[in-house]
């Protein structure tokens, strides 16, 4: 009788994993990154929020999930600072990008953010850590994927995306191709036209991002691995 039931629990055991494998059961996605970047400071209407939630104003040390998004109005501007390495970003008025990024041991032993920001419409600046871990600027039209530059993208009315690279190399990259974009040149693709590039001329290059530039100092609270909470004091221009 004894055998009879251990052979019954697992037979039954087995015909509830094939079941779940039948009905793709799989394990709860991980939850978003917390504290990868924190808004530095805003001019103008900004807000911050999440797909299909609610949208809040947002503040100066306000605090960024990963998939959490960034919106701004007219006459706005938001400046934002990723939390391992101070990469900055600024989004221009009329613009709207989600702020992506995962954590991953870096070969010194300490975390870093590989960044993505997908940017759905409007006009952005970023000076990224020469150094620092992967980061890309995916719109619509292609990907821009940086290592340790400063550089300007805008997503015109046409469809195109453009990449204006003041420092460093930007890879400009779509189902048609990729181009590299070296500094004083800009580089143009859109979905049916392969990336290319070349010299900037005076008409293209921004300066929006050095307009109301100064300094100041932020200090945030923030909890380490070990849940210790530390204050970190940020110092920016």
């Amino acid at each position: 009788m004894r055998k009879l039931i251990l052979v019954f629990c697992y037979f039954t055991l087995l015909s509830l994993a094939v079941a779940g494998e039948k009905t793709g059961a799989a394990s709860p996605a991980p939850p978003p990154e917390k504290d990868i970047a924190l808004v530095l400071k805003t001019t103008g209407p900004v807000q911050i929020g999440t797909e299909g939630g609610a949208w809040q104003n947002a503040a100066r040390g306000a605090r960024l999930n990963a998939g959490m998004q960034v919106r701004t109005g007219e006459q706005a501007l938001a400046a934002i600072m990723f939390t391992d390495d101070k990469s900055l970003l600024k989004v221009r008025s009329n613009s709207k990008v989600a702020i992506n990024g995962k954590r991953e041991a870096a070969a010194s032993g300490s975390q870093r953010i590989v960044k993505t920001i997908a940017m759905e419409i409007g006009e952005l600046w970023a000076k990224v850590t020469k150094g620092s871990a992967p980061f890309r600027v995916e719109t619509p039209s292609g990907v821009a994927a940086v290592k340790g530059t400063i550089f300007y993208t805008a997503l015109t009315a046409d469809g195109r995306m453009l990449i204006i690279c003041l420092d460093g190399v930007v890879e400009l990259i779509n189902s048609l191709g990729s181009v590299l974009v070296n500094a004083g040149q800009t580089g143009v693709c859109a979905p049916n036209i392969m990336p290319e590039a070349h010299a900037s001329t005076s008409d293209e290059m921004p300066n929006w991002a050095n307009e109301g530039e100064g300094s100041g100092e932020l200090e945030i609270e923030f909890q380490d691995q070990n849940g210790q909470k530390k204050k970190l004091k940020i110092r920016y221009q």
